[in-house]
């Protein structure tokens, strides 16, 4: 079978969106998928795996991170049980790619284009290059797409600029449904469709027509990279231009008087594109994400309002991605300082972050009265036996009755980690800026935050804890 390299481009067919990325995984010591690269203009640089928390908030996770070797070479393991997106950086450079369960890829991570970006500090999207032997895998199929299109493209864009477009864009559909005929590939498919989707709504096709092709009584999917493009899309700066329509005073009011999320879904809910409740409370998380910079928004209803959906919202997932978007707010980042602080333990021993300092932190706060906080609480256990001698576990409770949370820990003795509580005192609380629970953060051994917010014990934060211990193991090696 021939081998053919061929460049994967990125933005070829993308006109309004940025780079998201979204995947879920596992400790690289469990794999399916082994990602071989070769980038011998980043030699002893260091390389690392990102995925996205979601969609909405694009919070970047770092999944594992590793040096290219000398001679060039990085190697990444990992899991996935169905068609996912993930990202690489290097320095100022990023690329990202696809990866499907049970696959091996080679690729070649290309050095930086000077002549297109002669400013070394802004960052640039790099096209990764791909020795592929196999036509039906993901990424061979989307690069075949994506020739496919721009020879389309070429021809065709006078129609799209005068909006004759319509016809052209329907017949190249149905010219694609014949070379892909018999290819039992769904998420191929789906890219097909949403980019073509997207490319009706960029090019002012009418929203009536896409909604119902697209929207209507179809579920969300949350974690399609394509459908998640032409929603972020469709729904752009929705909530900004609905509360300049007729119907546009009755959500300031529920935003800016009320602080209300019932009364904001209420009026919401007489649009025409927001008649299902599910979808109205997704772009409801979207549209506060873009009004918290509007300065004609009071912020501290729209936290108060995203914090009611992340604590008790009926849809975990969206109770997830409001917590993520309240995150993205902070002034917290990776590669800041962690903010000290002073508390007492279970025995009243005063503990401060610097008595850690030389091990890395997984912070954590939390309340005995968080039902999303005790099931998180469930899984530390088990990640302190197998990390805990290069990982500190701190727990800070915010229960207001400490003989109730003295009594719920005397229940739990298997909760044998430093527990703290943060005893009324705000200044902890503003300092690592907790607006929903539980909110966790991981920290370095200089006292540098890692990951702000941090994954989640339920959230696969076990292949971050082993990659750090591998690379410990590794410098003790050396």
């Amino acid at each position: 079978m021939i081998v053919t390299t061929a460049s994967f481009r990125i933005n070829t067919i993308r006109f309004v969106l940025a780079l998201v990325f979204g995947v879920g995984l596992i400790p690289a010591h469990s794999q399916n998928v082994t990602i071989s690269g070769y980038a011998p203009a980043y030699k002893s640089k260091e390389i690392t795996l990102y995925t996205y928390a979601d969609y909405i908030s694009n919070t970047e996770i770092p999944v594992a991170t590793q040096a290219v070797s000398d001679s060039g070479f990085f190697d990444f393991s990992l899991q996935t049980e169905e068609v996912k997106r993930i990202l690489f950086r290097i320095e100022k450079q990023k690329a990202g790619m696809y990866i499907e369960p049970n696959r091996n890829y080679r690729i070649f991570f290309p050095a930086r284009d000077s002549l297109r970006f002669p400013n070394p500090n802004i960052e640039q999207n790099v096209e990764i290059e791909f020795s592929i032997t196999d036509t039906t895998e993901i990424n061979a199929l989307i690069i075949s797409y994506n020739e496919h299109f721009e020879k389309f493209w070429a021809e065709n864009y006078p129609y799209f600029v005068q909006k004759k477009s319509r016809a052209r864009l329907d017949t190249f559909a149905l010219e694609l449904q014949k070379d892909y005929a018999g290819l039992d590939r769904p998420y191929f498919k789906s890219y097909i469709e949403y980019t073509l989707a997207g490319l009706d709504l960029s090019t002012f096709q009418g929203k009536n027509e896409l909604a119902r092709r697209f929207l209507d009584d179809k579920p969300i999917q949350y974690g399609n990279y394509e459908y998640m493009c032409f929603f972020n899309s469709f729904f752009n700066h929705y909530l900004q231009n609905y509360t300049v329509s007729k119907n546009g005073p009755a959500l300031v009011e529920q935003i800016n008087d009320k602080s209300s999320f019932e009364g904001c879904m209420n009026v919401l809910a007489g649009d025409k594109f927001l008649k299902n409740d599910t979808l109205r409370e997704l772009v409801l998380i979207k549209g506060l994400n873009e009004l918290y910079y509007d300065l004609s928004f009071r912020k501290e209803n729209i936290l108060d309002i995203l914090g009611r959906i992340a604590s008790s919202g009926k849809i975990t997932l969206h109770q997830q991605i409001a917590s993520n978007v309240i995150n993205s707010f902070s002034k917290l980042r990776p590669g800041e300082t962690a903010p000290d602080f002073f508390l007492l333990d279970q025995k009243n021993k005063k503990v401060c972050l610097s008595d850690f300092k030389g091990k890395y932190v997984y912070l954590d706060f939390w309340a005995s009265w968080s039902t999303p906080c005790l099931q998180e609480l469930k899984l530390i256990p088990e990640l302190k036996k197998k990390y805990g001698d290069k990982i500190a576990f701190v727990s800070i409770s915010l229960d207001e009755d400490t003989v109730q949370l003295k009594k719920f820990l005397a229940k739990n003795p298997k909760y044998d980690w430093v527990i703290l509580h943060y005893a009324g005192s705000k200044q902890v609380k503003e300092d690592y800026e907790i607006r929903a629970l539980p909110s966790y953060f991981l920290i370095n051994a200089f006292g540098n935050f890692v990951q702000a917010p941090a994954l989640k014990p339920s959230q696969s934060i076990e292949s971050t804890f082993w990659d750090i211990c591998k690379r410990k193991r590794l410098a003790i090696g050396h």
